[in-house]
Protein backbone atom coordinates (compact mmCIF):
# COMPACT_ATOMS: atom_id res chain seq x y z
CA UNK A 1 0.00 0.00 0.00
CA UNK A 2 1.04 3.60 -0.80
CA UNK A 3 1.51 6.08 2.47
CA UNK A 4 1.74 9.58 1.82
CA UNK A 5 5.52 10.91 3.21
CA UNK A 6 5.07 12.98 6.13
CA UNK A 7 7.44 15.46 4.20
CA UNK A 8 4.95 15.44 1.35
CA UNK A 9 1.84 16.80 3.06
CA UNK A 10 1.20 19.76 1.75
CA UNK A 11 -1.74 22.46 3.30
CA UNK A 12 -3.75 22.05 -0.02
CA UNK A 13 -4.16 18.11 0.74
CA UNK A 14 -5.43 18.90 4.08
CA UNK A 15 -8.70 18.88 4.50
CA UNK A 16 -10.42 22.46 4.52
CA UNK A 17 -13.63 23.64 7.15
CA UNK A 18 -15.52 26.69 5.57
CA UNK A 19 -12.94 29.98 5.13
CA UNK A 20 -16.27 31.91 6.49
CA UNK A 21 -15.45 30.26 9.83
CA UNK A 22 -11.30 29.87 9.66
CA UNK A 23 -12.02 33.64 9.40
CA UNK A 24 -13.98 33.98 12.99
CA UNK A 25 -11.48 32.07 14.41
CA UNK A 26 -8.55 34.24 13.44
CA UNK A 27 -10.03 37.39 14.01
CA UNK A 28 -10.82 36.14 17.44
CA UNK A 29 -7.39 36.23 18.19
CA UNK A 30 -6.53 39.39 17.00
CA UNK A 31 -6.90 41.39 19.93
CA UNK A 32 -7.61 44.87 17.61
CA UNK A 33 -11.00 43.15 16.47
CA UNK A 34 -13.91 44.57 18.11
CA UNK A 35 -16.84 42.57 19.47
CA UNK A 36 -18.50 44.96 16.97
CA UNK A 37 -16.54 43.81 13.86
CA UNK A 38 -16.41 40.15 15.27
CA UNK A 39 -20.51 40.25 15.60
CA UNK A 40 -20.99 41.74 12.21
CA UNK A 41 -17.97 39.16 10.51
CA UNK A 42 -20.38 36.19 12.27
CA UNK A 43 -23.64 37.84 10.80
CA UNK A 44 -22.43 37.75 7.50
CA UNK A 45 -22.64 34.10 7.61
CA UNK A 46 -26.19 33.13 8.24
CA UNK A 47 -25.76 29.28 8.77
CA UNK A 48 -22.72 29.95 11.14
CA UNK A 49 -24.65 32.75 13.38
CA UNK A 50 -27.69 30.14 13.44
CA UNK A 51 -24.79 27.57 14.36
CA UNK A 52 -23.24 29.34 17.05
CA UNK A 53 -26.77 30.64 18.44
CA UNK A 54 -27.93 27.43 18.54
CA UNK A 55 -24.66 25.82 20.66
CA UNK A 56 -24.60 29.49 22.97
CA UNK A 57 -28.13 28.12 23.99
CA UNK A 58 -27.63 24.25 24.18
CA UNK A 59 -27.64 22.77 27.56
CA UNK A 60 -23.97 21.95 27.31
CA UNK A 61 -22.60 25.08 26.64
CA UNK A 62 -25.75 27.24 27.34
CA UNK A 63 -25.51 30.23 30.27
CA UNK A 64 -28.61 29.87 31.70
CA UNK A 65 -30.74 32.40 30.19
CA UNK A 66 -31.13 32.55 26.42
CA UNK A 67 -29.44 34.50 23.92
CA UNK A 68 -31.14 35.76 20.97
CA UNK A 69 -28.44 37.60 19.21
CA UNK A 70 -24.53 37.02 18.01
CA UNK A 71 -23.68 40.58 19.49
CA UNK A 72 -25.49 39.83 23.01
CA UNK A 73 -23.68 36.07 23.00
CA UNK A 74 -20.09 38.20 22.32
CA UNK A 75 -20.44 40.38 24.84
CA UNK A 76 -21.32 37.84 27.37
CA UNK A 77 -18.92 34.99 26.30
CA UNK A 78 -15.86 36.95 24.85
CA UNK A 79 -13.72 36.00 21.99
CA UNK A 80 -12.07 33.26 23.42
CA UNK A 81 -15.02 31.39 23.96
CA UNK A 82 -16.48 32.26 20.69
CA UNK A 83 -12.98 30.81 18.78
CA UNK A 84 -13.36 27.86 20.95
CA UNK A 85 -16.99 27.17 19.61
CA UNK A 86 -16.51 28.13 16.16
CA UNK A 87 -13.32 25.74 15.86
CA UNK A 88 -15.94 22.85 17.33
CA UNK A 89 -17.72 23.93 13.76
CA UNK A 90 -14.69 24.06 11.79
CA UNK A 91 -14.00 20.42 13.17
CA UNK A 92 -17.39 19.20 12.97
CA UNK A 93 -17.66 20.58 9.41
CA UNK A 94 -14.32 19.18 7.78
CA UNK A 95 -14.94 15.67 9.42
CA UNK A 96 -18.51 15.63 7.84
CA UNK A 97 -17.33 16.38 4.21
CA UNK A 98 -17.82 13.31 1.11
CA UNK A 99 -14.22 12.48 1.74
CA UNK A 100 -15.17 10.01 5.04
CA UNK A 101 -18.57 9.08 3.68
CA UNK A 102 -17.13 5.06 3.84
CA UNK A 103 -15.66 6.38 7.18
CA UNK A 104 -16.95 4.96 10.27
CA UNK A 105 -17.79 8.89 11.45
CA UNK A 106 -19.69 8.03 14.38
CA UNK A 107 -17.09 5.78 16.29
CA UNK A 108 -14.46 8.72 15.83
CA UNK A 109 -16.53 11.60 17.15
CA UNK A 110 -17.53 9.20 19.84
CA UNK A 111 -14.62 8.97 20.68
CA UNK A 112 -13.77 12.33 20.23
CA UNK A 113 -16.57 13.41 22.39
CA UNK A 114 -15.27 11.03 24.97
CA UNK A 115 -11.79 12.95 25.54
CA UNK A 116 -13.31 16.62 24.76
CA UNK A 117 -15.43 15.56 27.66
CA UNK A 118 -12.93 13.90 30.10
CA UNK A 119 -10.28 17.07 29.99
CA UNK A 120 -13.10 19.57 30.50
CA UNK A 121 -14.12 17.55 33.93
CA UNK A 122 -10.08 17.46 34.27
CA UNK A 123 -10.13 21.15 33.84
CA UNK A 124 -13.18 21.76 35.84
CA UNK A 125 -10.81 20.07 38.66
CA UNK A 126 -8.19 22.13 38.15
CA UNK A 127 -10.04 25.30 37.78
CA UNK A 128 -9.31 25.10 33.89
CA UNK A 129 -11.23 27.28 31.36
CA UNK A 130 -13.39 24.74 30.38
CA UNK A 131 -13.69 25.82 26.86
CA UNK A 132 -9.98 25.49 26.55
CA UNK A 133 -10.46 21.86 27.74
CA UNK A 134 -13.34 21.12 25.47
CA UNK A 135 -12.16 22.25 22.27
CA UNK A 136 -8.55 20.81 22.59
CA UNK A 137 -10.08 17.86 23.52
CA UNK A 138 -11.96 17.90 20.81
CA UNK A 139 -9.13 18.72 18.26
CA UNK A 140 -6.24 16.51 20.27
CA UNK A 141 -6.71 13.56 17.66
CA UNK A 142 -8.29 14.93 14.81
CA UNK A 143 -4.79 14.45 13.13
CA UNK A 144 -6.18 10.88 12.78
CA UNK A 145 -8.80 11.69 10.17
CA UNK A 146 -6.06 13.56 8.33
CA UNK A 147 -4.07 10.57 7.92
CA UNK A 148 -7.00 8.48 6.76
CA UNK A 149 -7.87 11.82 4.42
CA UNK A 150 -4.33 11.33 2.95
CA UNK A 151 -4.38 7.25 2.71
CA UNK A 152 -8.01 7.17 2.18
CA UNK A 153 -6.91 2.79 1.37
CA UNK A 154 -6.03 2.05 5.03
CA UNK A 155 -9.42 3.69 6.50
CA UNK A 156 -10.53 0.24 6.96
CA UNK A 157 -7.84 -0.08 9.95
CA UNK A 158 -9.90 2.19 11.62
CA UNK A 159 -11.83 -0.27 13.70
CA UNK A 160 -9.04 -2.36 14.95
CA UNK A 161 -7.33 1.00 15.53
CA UNK A 162 -9.74 2.64 18.33
CA UNK A 163 -9.66 -0.32 20.09
CA UNK A 164 -6.50 -0.15 21.49
CA UNK A 165 -5.23 1.85 24.53
CA UNK A 166 -3.45 5.39 23.89
CA UNK A 167 -0.28 3.82 23.71
CA UNK A 168 -0.76 1.00 21.55
CA UNK A 169 -2.78 3.15 19.01
CA UNK A 170 -0.04 5.44 18.65
CA UNK A 171 2.63 2.96 18.05
CA UNK A 172 0.28 1.48 15.47
CA UNK A 173 -0.16 4.83 13.44
CA UNK A 174 3.73 5.01 13.41
CA UNK A 175 3.71 1.28 11.76
CA UNK A 176 0.88 2.25 9.55
CA UNK A 177 1.23 5.98 8.29
CA UNK A 178 5.21 6.54 9.33
CA UNK A 179 3.65 9.45 11.11
CA UNK A 180 1.30 10.12 14.08
CA UNK A 181 -1.55 12.45 14.37
CA UNK A 182 0.50 15.18 17.09
CA UNK A 183 3.10 15.45 14.10
CA UNK A 184 -0.27 16.08 11.85
CA UNK A 185 -1.72 18.79 13.89
CA UNK A 186 1.82 20.58 13.67
CA UNK A 187 0.64 20.94 10.76
CA UNK A 188 -2.71 21.82 10.56
CA UNK A 189 -2.28 24.59 13.35
CA UNK A 190 -0.43 26.48 10.83
CA UNK A 191 -2.41 25.62 7.60
CA UNK A 192 -5.72 26.71 9.87
CA UNK A 193 -3.88 29.69 11.82
CA UNK A 194 -5.04 27.80 14.56
CA UNK A 195 -3.91 29.76 18.41
CA UNK A 196 -0.29 28.63 19.72
CA UNK A 197 -1.13 27.74 22.67
CA UNK A 198 -4.11 25.14 21.28
CA UNK A 199 -1.40 24.01 18.30
CA UNK A 200 1.70 23.29 21.05
CA UNK A 201 -0.64 21.40 23.47
CA UNK A 202 -2.09 18.74 20.93
CA UNK A 203 0.77 18.32 19.10
CA UNK A 204 2.96 17.40 22.14
CA UNK A 205 0.65 15.33 24.88
CA UNK A 206 1.97 12.67 24.06
CA UNK A 207 5.40 13.76 25.03
CA UNK A 208 5.26 15.54 28.22
CA UNK A 209 7.27 15.21 31.74
CA UNK A 210 5.65 16.03 34.96
CA UNK A 211 5.56 19.82 35.33
CA UNK A 212 8.03 21.61 37.74
CA UNK A 213 5.44 24.72 37.99
CA UNK A 214 2.57 25.39 39.86
CA UNK A 215 -0.07 25.38 36.99
CA UNK A 216 0.02 22.13 35.67
CA UNK A 217 -0.08 22.32 30.98
CA UNK A 218 -2.99 21.71 29.17
CA UNK A 219 -0.59 19.00 26.94
CA UNK A 220 -0.99 17.17 30.53
CA UNK A 221 -4.70 17.29 30.98
CA UNK A 222 -4.94 16.14 27.35
CA UNK A 223 -2.99 13.13 27.80
CA UNK A 224 -4.64 12.35 31.21
CA UNK A 225 -8.22 12.84 29.22
CA UNK A 226 -6.85 10.68 26.41
CA UNK A 227 -6.29 7.85 28.82
CA UNK A 228 -10.10 8.34 30.82
CA UNK A 229 -11.76 8.11 27.40
CA UNK A 230 -9.78 5.45 26.28
CA UNK A 231 -11.68 3.20 29.57
CA UNK A 232 -15.11 3.62 27.40
CA UNK A 233 -13.28 2.11 23.92
CA UNK A 234 -10.21 0.46 24.73
CA UNK A 235 -10.96 -3.24 24.57
CA UNK A 236 -7.92 -3.44 27.77
CA UNK A 237 -9.82 -1.62 30.50
CA UNK A 238 -8.04 -2.65 32.93
CA UNK A 239 -4.58 -0.96 31.37
CA UNK A 240 -6.92 1.84 30.88
CA UNK A 241 -8.01 2.40 34.20
CA UNK A 242 -4.43 1.86 35.61
CA UNK A 243 -2.66 4.09 33.39
CA UNK A 244 -5.32 6.24 33.81
CA UNK A 245 -4.65 6.86 37.85
CA UNK A 246 -0.96 6.80 37.01
CA UNK A 247 -1.29 9.82 35.18
CA UNK A 248 -4.19 11.76 36.87
CA UNK A 249 -1.41 11.23 39.97
CA UNK A 250 2.05 11.70 38.37
CA UNK A 251 1.04 14.57 35.61
CA UNK A 252 -1.74 16.17 37.40
CA UNK A 253 -1.89 15.88 41.36
CA UNK A 254 -5.09 14.51 40.86
CA UNK A 255 -5.80 11.29 43.45
CA UNK A 256 -7.27 7.70 42.97
CA UNK A 257 -10.56 8.86 44.42
CA UNK A 258 -11.37 11.19 42.02
CA UNK A 259 -11.23 9.15 39.21
CA UNK A 260 -14.91 7.41 39.48
CA UNK A 261 -16.34 11.61 40.44
CA UNK A 262 -14.65 12.36 36.68
CA UNK A 263 -15.85 9.30 34.88
CA UNK A 264 -19.56 9.01 36.38
CA UNK A 265 -20.62 12.09 34.34
CA UNK A 266 -19.29 11.75 31.42
CA UNK A 267 -21.52 9.33 29.15
CA UNK A 268 -24.28 12.24 30.32
CA UNK A 269 -22.33 15.14 29.11
CA UNK A 270 -21.18 13.30 25.68
CA UNK A 271 -24.59 12.74 25.05
CA UNK A 272 -25.45 16.51 25.46
CA UNK A 273 -22.75 17.74 23.87
CA UNK A 274 -23.20 15.42 20.96
CA UNK A 275 -26.33 16.88 20.77
CA UNK A 276 -25.20 20.70 21.05
CA UNK A 277 -22.81 19.52 18.49
CA UNK A 278 -25.45 18.03 15.75
CA UNK A 279 -24.07 15.11 15.50
CA UNK A 280 -26.62 12.71 16.79
CA UNK A 281 -24.01 9.89 17.23
CA UNK A 282 -24.75 6.88 19.79
CA UNK A 283 -23.37 7.66 23.62
CA UNK A 284 -25.02 4.29 24.76
CA UNK A 285 -21.94 4.68 27.36
CA UNK A 286 -22.55 2.65 30.79
CA UNK A 287 -20.14 3.73 33.21
CA UNK A 288 -21.14 1.34 35.23
CA UNK A 289 -20.48 -1.57 33.29
CA UNK A 290 -17.04 0.15 31.83
CA UNK A 291 -15.67 -0.16 36.15
CA UNK A 292 -17.10 -3.18 36.38
CA UNK A 293 -15.32 -4.84 33.65
CA UNK A 294 -11.84 -2.91 34.72
CA UNK A 295 -11.89 -3.69 37.71
CA UNK A 296 -13.25 -7.79 36.98
CA UNK A 297 -9.79 -8.02 34.79
CA UNK A 298 -8.27 -6.29 37.54
CA UNK A 299 -9.48 -8.71 40.46
CA UNK A 300 -8.81 -11.55 38.57
CA UNK A 301 -5.19 -10.61 38.03
CA UNK A 302 -4.63 -9.65 41.39
CA UNK A 303 -5.88 -13.59 41.93
CA UNK A 304 -3.65 -15.34 39.52
CA UNK A 305 -1.15 -13.05 40.83
CA UNK A 306 -1.79 -13.79 44.59
CA UNK A 307 -1.89 -17.99 43.66
CA UNK A 308 1.44 -17.49 41.77
CA UNK A 309 2.53 -15.88 45.48
CA UNK A 310 1.32 -18.86 47.06
CA UNK A 311 2.80 -21.59 45.10
CA UNK A 312 6.33 -19.70 44.80
CA UNK A 313 5.83 -19.88 48.81
CA UNK A 314 5.02 -23.33 49.09
CA UNK A 315 7.81 -24.37 45.95
CA UNK A 316 10.09 -22.50 48.44
CA UNK A 317 9.20 -23.79 51.10
CA UNK A 318 9.78 -27.43 49.66
CA UNK A 319 12.73 -26.26 48.06
CA UNK A 320 13.78 -25.48 51.74
CA UNK A 321 12.67 -28.74 53.00
CA UNK A 322 14.57 -30.78 50.65
CA UNK A 323 17.70 -28.75 50.83
CA UNK A 324 17.37 -29.79 54.61
CA UNK A 325 17.36 -33.57 53.44
CA UNK A 326 20.06 -32.71 51.74
CA UNK A 327 22.26 -31.43 53.68
CA UNK A 328 21.49 -34.25 56.26
CA UNK A 329 22.39 -36.85 53.75
CA UNK A 330 25.59 -35.22 52.22
CA UNK A 331 26.51 -34.74 56.29
CA UNK A 332 25.76 -38.49 56.57
CA UNK A 333 27.94 -39.32 53.70
CA UNK A 334 30.26 -36.76 54.97
CA UNK A 335 30.72 -38.75 58.09
CA UNK A 336 31.06 -42.53 56.53
CA UNK A 337 33.62 -40.63 54.27
CA UNK A 338 35.67 -39.32 57.37
CA UNK A 339 35.22 -43.00 58.91
CA UNK A 340 36.51 -44.27 56.18
CA UNK A 341 40.08 -42.14 57.04
CA UNK A 342 42.42 -43.56 59.85
CA UNK A 343 42.37 -42.55 63.26
CA UNK A 344 44.67 -39.95 64.24
CA UNK A 345 47.78 -41.41 65.75
CA UNK A 346 50.21 -40.76 68.73
CA UNK A 347 52.73 -38.09 67.40
CA UNK A 348 56.13 -40.83 67.17
CA UNK A 349 53.67 -42.92 64.53
CA UNK A 350 55.64 -42.70 61.39
CA UNK A 351 52.95 -41.64 59.20
CA UNK A 352 50.62 -38.91 59.35
CA UNK A 353 48.04 -37.67 56.84
CA UNK A 354 45.24 -35.36 56.13
CA UNK A 355 42.07 -34.58 53.74
CA UNK A 356 40.44 -31.52 53.29
CA UNK A 357 36.90 -31.62 50.71
CA UNK A 358 36.76 -28.57 48.43
CA UNK A 359 33.31 -29.34 48.46
CA UNK A 360 30.99 -31.75 50.92
CA UNK A 361 32.26 -34.66 49.52
CA UNK A 362 35.68 -35.70 49.23
CA UNK A 363 36.98 -37.39 45.48
CA UNK A 364 40.72 -37.41 47.36
CA UNK A 365 40.99 -40.22 50.22
CA UNK A 366 44.33 -41.41 52.18
CA UNK A 367 45.12 -44.44 54.03
CA UNK A 368 47.15 -46.57 56.30
CA UNK A 369 47.63 -50.25 57.63
CA UNK A 370 49.60 -51.80 60.03
CA UNK A 371 49.91 -55.64 59.59
CA UNK A 372 50.95 -58.32 61.41
CA UNK A 373 54.92 -58.40 61.10
CA UNK A 374 54.76 -55.13 61.47
CA UNK A 375 54.91 -53.50 57.88
CA UNK A 376 52.67 -50.19 57.21
CA UNK A 377 50.83 -50.31 53.87
CA UNK A 378 49.70 -46.05 52.74
CA UNK A 379 48.19 -45.09 49.87
CA UNK A 380 47.04 -41.32 48.70
CA UNK A 381 44.91 -41.03 45.99
CA UNK A 382 42.62 -38.68 44.21
CA UNK A 383 39.56 -39.32 42.02
CA UNK A 384 39.02 -37.65 38.72
CA UNK A 385 35.70 -35.07 38.82
CA UNK A 386 34.28 -33.98 42.01
CA UNK A 387 30.94 -33.98 43.74
CA UNK A 388 29.19 -37.50 44.73
CA UNK A 389 30.35 -39.57 41.91
CA UNK A 390 33.69 -38.87 42.45
CA UNK A 391 32.79 -39.37 46.44
CA UNK A 392 31.44 -42.99 46.01
CA UNK A 393 34.18 -43.86 43.61
CA UNK A 394 36.44 -42.99 46.26
CA UNK A 395 34.01 -45.03 48.62
CA UNK A 396 34.96 -48.07 46.45
CA UNK A 397 38.48 -47.41 46.00
CA UNK A 398 38.97 -46.90 49.66
CA UNK A 399 36.97 -50.57 50.58
CA UNK A 400 39.08 -52.02 48.24
CA UNK A 401 42.32 -51.07 49.18
CA UNK A 402 41.72 -51.65 53.22
CA UNK A 403 40.15 -55.64 52.37
CA UNK A 404 42.88 -56.43 49.54
CA UNK A 405 45.81 -54.57 51.90
CA UNK A 406 45.30 -57.19 54.69
CA UNK A 407 45.93 -60.14 52.01
CA UNK A 408 48.05 -59.32 49.58
CA UNK A 409 51.99 -58.22 50.52
CA UNK A 410 53.25 -57.06 47.21
CA UNK A 411 52.07 -53.54 46.32
CA UNK A 412 52.21 -54.46 42.36
CA UNK A 413 49.88 -57.02 42.57
CA UNK A 414 47.68 -55.02 44.56
CA UNK A 415 47.15 -52.37 42.73
CA UNK A 416 46.55 -54.69 39.91
CA UNK A 417 43.48 -56.20 41.20
CA UNK A 418 42.19 -52.99 42.40
CA UNK A 419 42.81 -51.35 38.68
CA UNK A 420 41.14 -54.70 37.14
CA UNK A 421 38.05 -54.38 39.50
CA UNK A 422 37.70 -50.86 38.61
CA UNK A 423 38.18 -51.51 34.53
CA UNK A 424 35.16 -53.87 35.12
CA UNK A 425 32.71 -51.66 37.03
CA UNK A 426 33.64 -48.26 36.52
CA UNK A 427 31.83 -45.02 34.72
CA UNK A 428 33.74 -44.45 31.79
CA UNK A 429 36.09 -41.24 31.66
CA UNK A 430 36.55 -41.82 35.40
CA UNK A 431 39.53 -42.86 36.92
CA UNK A 432 41.76 -42.76 40.01
CA UNK A 433 45.49 -41.42 40.54
CA UNK A 434 46.81 -43.20 43.19
CA UNK A 435 50.15 -43.54 45.32
CA UNK A 436 51.05 -46.77 47.29
CA UNK A 437 53.37 -48.94 48.70
CA UNK A 438 54.67 -50.54 51.97
CA UNK A 439 56.57 -49.17 54.29
CA UNK A 440 58.83 -51.55 56.35
CA UNK A 441 59.96 -50.23 59.76
CA UNK A 442 62.73 -51.92 60.97
CA UNK A 443 65.39 -51.27 57.74
CA UNK A 444 63.74 -48.00 57.14
CA UNK A 445 62.55 -48.99 53.78
CA UNK A 446 59.54 -48.03 51.51
CA UNK A 447 57.97 -49.79 48.50
CA UNK A 448 56.48 -47.45 46.19
CA UNK A 449 54.67 -47.29 43.56
CA UNK A 450 53.13 -43.83 41.71
CA UNK A 451 50.16 -44.91 39.43
CA UNK A 452 49.58 -41.05 37.34
CA UNK A 453 50.07 -39.27 40.41
CA UNK A 454 52.35 -36.11 41.42
CA UNK A 455 55.75 -36.87 42.68
CA UNK A 456 56.30 -37.67 45.29
CA UNK A 457 58.52 -35.74 47.38
CA UNK A 458 61.71 -37.38 49.30
CA UNK A 459 63.13 -34.63 51.59
CA UNK A 460 67.00 -35.81 53.62
CA UNK A 461 68.16 -33.87 56.65
CA UNK A 462 70.60 -31.78 54.38
CA UNK A 463 67.63 -30.40 52.46
CA UNK A 464 67.99 -32.75 49.12
CA UNK A 465 64.88 -33.54 47.59
CA UNK A 466 64.11 -36.49 45.93
CA UNK A 467 61.39 -36.76 42.88
CA UNK A 468 59.66 -39.77 42.85
CA UNK A 469 57.74 -39.81 39.39
CA UNK A 470 54.91 -41.49 38.07
CA UNK A 471 55.96 -44.55 36.18
CA UNK A 472 52.58 -46.30 35.23
CA UNK A 473 48.74 -44.57 34.10
CA UNK A 474 46.25 -44.17 36.63
CA UNK A 475 43.81 -46.99 38.08
CA UNK A 476 40.79 -47.84 36.04
CA UNK A 477 42.41 -47.18 32.29
CA UNK A 478 43.66 -50.04 30.99
CA UNK A 479 42.59 -53.11 32.62
CA UNK A 480 46.01 -55.35 31.60
CA UNK A 481 48.34 -52.60 32.92
CA UNK A 482 51.69 -53.09 35.36
CA UNK A 483 52.81 -51.01 38.60
CA UNK A 484 56.26 -50.88 38.62
CA UNK A 485 58.23 -51.02 42.32
CA UNK A 486 60.47 -48.58 43.81
CA UNK A 487 62.50 -48.97 46.89
CA UNK A 488 63.61 -46.29 48.47
CA UNK A 489 65.35 -45.80 52.08
CA UNK A 490 63.69 -43.14 53.90
CA UNK A 491 66.01 -43.12 56.66
CA UNK A 492 66.47 -39.34 58.30
CA UNK A 493 64.68 -38.59 55.62
CA UNK A 494 60.94 -37.59 55.35
CA UNK A 495 58.93 -38.90 52.45
CA UNK A 496 55.83 -36.67 51.38
CA UNK A 497 52.71 -38.12 49.33
CA UNK A 498 49.81 -35.40 48.16
CA UNK A 499 47.36 -34.93 45.24
CA UNK A 500 47.10 -32.22 42.89
CA UNK A 501 44.90 -30.16 45.11
CA UNK A 502 48.09 -29.13 47.02
CA UNK A 503 50.97 -28.74 44.33
CA UNK A 504 47.88 -26.62 42.39
CA UNK A 505 46.93 -24.93 45.15
CA UNK A 506 46.02 -21.42 45.42
CA UNK A 507 47.70 -19.08 47.34
CA UNK A 508 46.49 -15.72 49.16
CA UNK A 509 47.64 -14.17 45.72
CA UNK A 510 45.69 -16.21 43.72
CA UNK A 511 48.88 -17.33 42.21
CA UNK A 512 49.81 -21.07 42.21
CA UNK A 513 51.97 -22.36 44.20
CA UNK A 514 53.60 -25.57 41.79
CA UNK A 515 55.96 -28.60 42.69
CA UNK A 516 59.19 -25.90 42.86
CA UNK A 517 57.47 -24.12 45.81
CA UNK A 518 55.93 -26.88 47.23
CA UNK A 519 59.89 -27.86 47.79
CA UNK A 520 61.45 -24.71 49.05
CA UNK A 521 58.12 -24.88 51.10
CA UNK A 522 58.63 -27.88 52.61
CA UNK A 523 62.70 -27.09 53.50
CA UNK A 524 61.50 -23.93 54.86
CA UNK A 525 59.30 -25.56 57.77
CA UNK A 526 61.40 -29.22 57.82
CA UNK A 527 62.18 -28.48 61.06
CA UNK A 528 57.86 -28.37 62.39
CA UNK A 529 56.56 -31.91 63.96
CA UNK A 530 55.39 -33.91 61.22
CA UNK A 531 51.61 -33.27 61.82
CA UNK A 532 52.58 -29.47 62.32
CA UNK A 533 54.35 -29.14 58.52
CA UNK A 534 50.90 -30.50 57.17
CA UNK A 535 48.82 -27.96 58.80
CA UNK A 536 51.59 -25.09 57.52
CA UNK A 537 51.10 -25.99 54.26
CA UNK A 538 47.52 -27.21 53.49
CA UNK A 539 46.60 -23.70 55.86
CA UNK A 540 48.45 -21.64 52.65
CA UNK A 541 45.03 -22.89 50.48
CA UNK A 542 41.81 -23.26 52.70
CA UNK A 543 42.20 -19.69 53.40
CA UNK A 544 39.13 -17.36 52.97
CA UNK A 545 38.59 -17.87 49.14
CA UNK A 546 36.79 -20.83 48.11
CA UNK A 547 39.26 -24.26 47.56
CA UNK A 548 39.48 -25.02 44.19
CA UNK A 549 39.91 -28.93 44.95
CA UNK A 550 40.19 -31.14 47.77
CA UNK A 551 43.52 -31.45 49.81
CA UNK A 552 44.93 -34.53 51.05
CA UNK A 553 48.59 -34.78 51.89
CA UNK A 554 50.68 -37.64 53.78
CA UNK A 555 54.19 -37.55 55.43
CA UNK A 556 56.44 -40.89 56.17
CA UNK A 557 59.37 -40.31 58.34
CA UNK A 558 61.95 -42.92 58.66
Amino acid sequence: MHTTPFKDINPSDLPSPPQATLNIVHACADDSVSNKQLSELVISDLTLTAELLRLVNSSFFGLGSEISSINKAINIIGHRTLRNLALCITVRDAINSDVFAKFDTDSYWRDSLLRAVSARHIGEVLKFDLDDCFTAGLLQDFGIMVLFHLNADKMHQWGTLRLKTPTERYQAEQELFNYTHDQVMQVLGKAWSLPDDLTNAISRHHSIEPDSSDKPKLSAILECADWLASLFSAENKTEALKQSTKLLKKLLLISSDNIDTLLKDIPEQVAQASKALGLHVKTDLDFEQVMREANEKLASDNLSYQELTWKLENTLKERDRLSQELDRELFLAREIQTSLQPAAREKNFPIAGTNISAKELSGDFYDFIELKNGDIYFTVADVSGKGMHAAMLMAKACGLFRCLAKKISKPDQLLSIINSELCETNIKGMFITMIAGIYHPKDKLVDIINAGNPPALLVDKSGNITMIDALTIPLGILKNCDFPVQTFSVKDSSLYLYTDGVSEGKLANNQEIGIDGLKKLIIKISPLEKNERIKNIVSLFNNESALHDDLTMMIIEG
